[in-house]
């Protein structure tokens, strides 16, 4: 089966019959994702799932990213039916980096972020000790203008970086820091999604995370983890990290001039020794992204499968209701 599947993704043909019920096929001079549709509009997805469930999951390993088109998967009701067929445990959002609303069973409306903003690519909670192997979108409402969910191939983005840069993340790894202050960050509640601290405290001691209150309501945390690492299936290499998402060169110049020192900073981060990540280096990280990100226009119904391990995911500015759900795994 694998062979068989890596023989069509070399092929250019837009469009192969996989079997008499849907059809596969990639957008313009792209190679992934893989774009499943039916052939006939009442085919309904969850037996398609059913019926070929082997072939889902070894096609997600090796495209790593797939979207499901025209099968009218276009409310929460829907989006949450569909994943609860799947074996695995939906996850909840813990050691949040930004606000969600979750909307019943572990569905959550994907981040709240200013409309008019970018939010940078990233591998979700790769910062965390444990973090999912499998992220879901689900598009409810399309908006009117832009508001892409760019994607980007993990193995690519490794690829693009020079050799130098690579191998000293590979040999220091990346340092986080996060201030928990509730200020121009998160809240420690909000993160960990409890108000007891001993919780919290034990939370951080299993994971490895050294902590420090600064206060009554501020919480400091450090913690080291590997910037690139083995796929935990294919054990092919990833660039699986958040030392651009969270460096403070990704900020904008004027925050950073209004703040006294980085300490103020709700994150940050260093190579693993706590050496300092340049500005240039930054901008070599923002560039390997930029030469593996793919973009499609949302339809209302499309739901999107990640290999979180594989693949990297952002989002651009857009205009007009848009309504973005989310599962992991």
């Amino acid at each position: 089966m694998i062979s068989r599947i890596n023989k069509l993704k070399n092929q250019d043909i837009k469009k192969i019959n996989l079997n008499e019920d849907v059809k596969t096929s990639f957008f313009e001079n792209k190679k992934y994702p893989l774009v499943i549709s039916p052939i006939n509009s009442g085919y309904n997805l969850k037996n398609w799932f059913l019926e070929n469930d082997k072939y889902f999951e070894s096609s997600l390993l090796n495209y790593g990213a797939i979207l499901f088109r025209d099968f009218k998967i276009n409310s929460v009701e829907k989006f949450q039916d569909l994943m609860a067929m799947f074996p695995k445990e939906l996850l909840e959002y813990k050691f949040r980096s930004s606000p969600r609303f979750e909307l019943g069973d572990n569905v959550y409306v994907s981040t709240t972020y200013p409309e008019d903003e970018n939010i940078n690519m990233h591998s979700e909670n790769s910062y965390a000790m444990n973090p999912p192997h499998r992220i879901v979108f689900c598009c409810v409402i399309a908006s009117e203008y832009r508001g892409e969910t760019p994607i980007a191939d993990n193995r690519l983005v490794l690829g693009h970086i020079n050799e130098v840069l690579k191998n000293k993340f590979k040999e220091k790894g990346v340092l986080y820091r996060r201030n928990l202050s509730g200020v121009l960050g998160l809240s420690w509640q909000e993160v960990f999604q409890t108000s007891d601290k001993i919780q919290v405290q034990e939370e951080c001691l299993s994971n490895g995370i050294d902590f420090e209150w600064a206060g009554e309501n501020e919480l400091i945390l450090t913690w080291k983890k590997e910037a690139i690492c083995e796929h935990p299936l294919t054990k092919e290499l990833v660039w699986f990290n958040h030392g651009m998402f969270f460096n403070k060169h990704m900020l904008h110049e004027d925050f950073l001039r209004s703040i006294n020192s980085d300490d103020e900073l709700p994150n940050n981060t260093f190579f693993g020794d706590g050496s300092e990540i340049s500005k240039d280096e930054i901008e070599e990280l923002k560039l390997a992204y930029q030469k593996s990100i793919v973009e499609f226009q949302w339809e209302s119904g499309d739901v999107l499968f990640l290999d979180n391990y594989l693949f990297s995911h952002g989002r651009n500015p857009y205009k007009g209701e848009r309504k973005i759900i989310v599962s992991i795994s």
